[in-house]
């Protein structure tokens, strides 16, 4: 019986949700390769999955889960493979989305905040403030304005958005193994990159390389935004970590990385 058979009419699953509709989908995310568990209760790393799943299946990415995510996840699972018109996904095009899945939730969650920028002037992105006062802790206390560099916020906020903890901090080197996680060998698509720059330090998530071997980064505050930028291996130099509660990726190293097409300019400033 296929997902949208289990669940009948126009329903929609949405963040705060909880019962047998939520554990079915979550179940069938986590056949397709996300970090779920059929909890039942549909909190931040379900929504994560759920919107990385419909980035990939080309739906719109809105978080919940209506007639259309339920129809393409019984095309991306087989669960009806004799009717995936129903979500126009032809069987080329679920092959496609199942190679594709396998990002880190807090990656998928990262992803959909791309094109996030500061507010010009003396002025603030409330969404930027908002995402501090969600932190909580000495994150909501120190960060009031958006001039602040926010890249250990955006990153802390990523982990936050798929139930993980991370630093809590505005300190991008705290990154480098002051929170529970554990250092790689090398790159791995999901792995936290700090770095240091002139006055600081950054924090970049590895999202792949590109095709002149620099690894792909994720981050907020690069060039005021949230974005995806080319990092030269020789600039990560406070290693790869991990969460460690999470399981730890099978392949690890820059030839392992998916390749992401970019300018292949390099990025040297993250003010």
């Amino acid at each position: 019986m296929s997902l949208s058979d289990q669940i009948q009419g126009d329903v929609f699953l949405t963040l705060g949700d909880a019962g047998p509709a939520v554990r079915s989908v979550q179940l069938m995310l986590a056949a397709i390769g996300y970090q779920l568990t059929g909890t039942g209760y549909f909190g931040n790393s379900t929504d994560a999955a759920v919107t990385g799943f419909q980035m990939a299946a080309g739906i719109t990415a809105d978080g919940d889960v209506g007639p259309e995510t339920l129809a393409a996840l019984d095309a991306a699972t087989g669960a009806h493979p004799s009717n995936t018109s129903d979500a126009n996904l032809p069987p080329k095009k679920v092959q496609t989305i199942v190679a594709q899945i396998g990002r880190p939730l807090w990656l998928e969650a990262g992803l959909r905040l791309i094109g996030t920028k500061e507010a010009p002037g003396a002025k603030d992105n409330p969404n930027i403030i908002d995402w501090a006062k969600q932190e909580g802790g000495d994150i909501s206390k120190e960060y009031d304005h958006d001039s602040v560099p926010w890249c250990a916020l955006f990153a802390d906020h990523c982990l936050r958005l798929a139930d993980i903890k991370g630093p809590g901090t505005l300190w991008a080197l705290d990154f480098a193994g002051k929170w529970p996680s554990v250092k790689l060998n090398g790159p791995a698509v999901g792995a936290f990159a700090p770095m240091l720059r002139s006055g600081g330090g950054h924090i970049t998530i590895v999202v792949g390389r590109d095709q002149r071997g620099n690894v792909m980064g994720l981050g907020g505050n690069q060039s005021d935004a949230v974005n995806i930028e080319p990092f030269a291996v020789s600039r990560l130099n406070k290693g790869f970590w991990w969460p460690k509660s999470i399981a730890l990726p099978t392949k690890t190293g820059i030839n392992n990385l998916p390749v992401v097409l970019g300018s292949g300019q390099v990025s040297h400033n993250e003010a």
